[in-house]
Formats: structure tokens, C-alpha cells, sequence
């Protein structure tokens, strides 16, 4: 960066100190953040006051939706990225969410959300990865990487087994098919 544009930059910031609202839609410009991280940005440089006032003014434009954002989240996670609930709302949690939140937003938006149906999907998606190697691979190899996949993904021990025993009884019936 040259020195006048420094100058500039520091001139220009040094004159006009950004208002708490200013200073959020800043934020918000570069990602989309729940309403206690935006919290916790402005508490650095602005008084509660002030604070206050942004997220009000925020939630009036519309800027700022917790709830917008948690089914949005939610939606991406379990369509591309196949995960628990548990886990999303876990993540959501580090991001200030509440879980009671969650879950109420959870069981609106998706009224018919089957953990096992999306650690079928997961399993599905990875299936490539979890049967690498040759075609009589270790079926205890398999089963482990398949177990732990979806652990990483938050399932419980009871969805992995239900759901590995599926898939291992679908890839059986391909295998043992006659036009293979």
C-alpha cells in the first residue's frame, strides 16, 4: 500500500468516527452475523447506548434476523453438508444463538426433520471415500471410516449403526445382483 493512500485512509478514519450503526452495517456488509456477535463487535468502540439504538435501527431495515439466519443456516447445512441437528446447533451456539432458539426454529422450519434421513444422506454422499480401495476392502475398514464420518457429522451411536446397516445391506444387495 503506497504512503498517501495510508495517509488517506488514516485522515479520513481519524476525522469521521463511524456511529455504532454505521460501524455494524459494516459488519454486515462482509457476513452475515447473529445479534450477539454484532453485540460484541460494537461493544469494542461504542457505548450500550449507542448499541442499543443500532440494533433497533438493524432489525427495523431488517439487516439483523436471528431467525432468518438460523433457518437459512440450518438449510444449507442439512441440504449440502449433511449434519445433526445437534451439531448446527451447536455451531450456532458459538455464534451467540440460544438453543431454545434453535430448536423453535428448528421444528418450524422443518416440521418433518428426520436425523436419520440426513445421516443417510451424509453417508450416501461420502460413500465414495468410505469405499475406496479395492472391492473386497476390509468391511471393518469400511464400517469405521463410515462410523466415524458420521460422528464427525454429530450423529448419534444409534442413527450410525441403524444407518451403516442399511447401506452396508443396499451395497450386499448390488454386490450379490446378477447384472454386476
Amino acid at each position: 500500500m503506497s504512503r498517501s493512500l495510508r495517509r488517506r485512509r488514516t485522515a479520513s478514519a481519524a476525522a469521521a468516527p463511524l456511529s455504532a450503526f454505521d460501524d455494524a452495517c459494516r459488519s454486515l456488509a462482509r457476513r452475515r452475523l447473529t445479534e450477539a456477535e454484532i453485540r460484541l463487535r460494537l461493544s469494542r468502540r461504542h457505548p450500550e447506548t449507542e448499541i442499543k439504538a443500532a440494533i433497533r435501527k438493524l432489525r427495523d431495515y431488517r439487516y439483523l434476523d436471528d431467525d432468518a439466519l438460523i433457518a437459512d443456516y440450518a438449510r444449507d447445512r442439512l441440504l449440502h453438508s449433511p449434519r445433526s441437528a445437534e451439531l448446527i446447533e451447536s455451531e450456532l451456539e458459538r455464534r451467540g444463538i440460544e438453543s431454545d432458539h434453535f430448536r423453535r426454529v428448528l421444528e418450524a422450519e422443518f416440521p418433518d426433520y428426520d436425523e436419520r434421513e440426513v445421516a443417510r444422506r451424509a453417508l450416501k454422499q461420502h460413500s465414495r471415500v468410505i469405499l475406496s480401495g479395492s472391492k473386497k476392502a476390509m468391511p471393518q475398514a469400511q464400517r469405521e471410516r463410515a462410523l466415524r464420518f458420521l460422528r464427525s457429522r454429530g450423529f448419534s451411536y444409534e442413527v450410525m449403526l441403524e444407518v451403516w446397516e442399511e447401506f452396508r445391506q443396499q451395497k450386499k444387495m448390488v454386490e450379490d445382483s446378477p447384472l454386476c
